[in-house]
């Protein structure tokens, strides 16, 4: 079962810093919640603040972030873009 970066506890976080494991590794292990949109949001200084200060307790806490995107609707496409010519 995968268990999300925000699920981590600081004890369980110390214990992977003690792995010396890199950002990436990190994010393939603990990736961010599913309703996060921010590009590589488990990237320590380059991605999501409150997610890296272990701010983030749940989806309500993410609501009111543009990168925010609702778990009861489609998401966009990978790429990002809508296409308006389609």
């Amino acid at each position: 079962m995968i268990k999300y970066f925000h699920e981590l506890t600081k004890e369980e976080f110390d214990e992977i810093l003690k792995e010396k494991i890199t950002w990436a590794e990190c994010a393939e292990r603990y990736p961010q919640p599913t309703w996060c949109h921010y590009p590589d949001a488990v990237q320590g200084i380059m991605g999501c603040r409150s997610l890296m200060d272990f701010l983030v307790t749940g989806e309500d806490f993410c609501k009111k972030c543009d990168e925010y995107i609702s778990t009861n609707k489609p998401s966009l496409p990978s790429d990002g873009f809508i296409s308006y010519y389609s």
